[in-house]
């Protein structure tokens, strides 16, 4: 369980009370809570504000802006505008790292658009649609797709090397290949294939 700073605080004033110094009272803390709860520096910072009588466990009122934001009136401008932050920050009044973190606290995170080939019009998106209906009306009548024939190439390394066997009798191993590396030789792979499967192939060589 994470501790919070007034957490914290309380119990390095139970430690100072203890009358330790600052290098054996962080250790303590330390030792008890984790290595990470709280620096060195902050310690040093408590420890002289308690030995001048300052008990104050809360922080002190600073001028500026504020440090929390209302997460539901941040849901509500992400919810309208997601491409803003700076914007944010100036009609909250609060720097831009206080809306980073507040985001990340609601589970919102930076996502890039998707790239898309270009904006559809809502005519477009009417002829796409009009054209996919077409082809499933054509497919479901004369199984047009299925006679669709898609040809491709690619290099690719080639070994005509091939994995030898024979029969032996029960006990006795079998013989052994030598399994060899691939070569920098390649070939241009050319085949064909239907919705069914592949119909050619050819290798070609360079």
């Amino acid at each position: 369980m994470e501790l919070s700073r007034q957490q914290i605080r309380t119990i390095m004033y139970y430690e100072f009370r203890n009358k330790l110094n600052v290098t054996k009272w962080h250790q303590k803390i330390c030792e008890s809570l984790g290595i990470n709860t709280v620096s060195y520096e902050t310690v040093k910072v408590w420890f002289q504000k308690l030995k001048e009588g300052n008990f104050d466990i809360e922080d002190e009122p600073r001028s500026g802006r504020p440090i929390e934001v209302d997460c539901e009136k941040l849901k509500q401008i992400i919810d309208q505008d997601r491409n803003v932050s700076t914007q944010i920050a100036l009609e909250l009044d609060v720097c831009q790292k206080t809306i980073v973190n507040t985001l990340k606290c609601i589970n919102v995170m930076f996502k890039f658009n998707h790239w898309v080939p270009h904006k559809l019009t809502a005519e477009d998106k009417l002829k796409r649609k009009a054209a996919c209906l077409a082809l499933l009306r054509d497919q479901r009548k004369d199984k047009i797709l299925d006679r669709i024939v898609t040809c491709h190439e690619k290099w690719v390394y080639h070994n005509n090397t091939s994995h030898k066997g024979g029969w032996s009798a029960p006990g006795k191993s079998a013989g052994s290949d030598a399994r060899q590396a691939l070569t920098n030789k390649t070939v241009l792979l050319c085949i064909w294939w239907d919705c069914r499967r592949i119909i050619y192939k050819e290798y070609l060589k360079s």
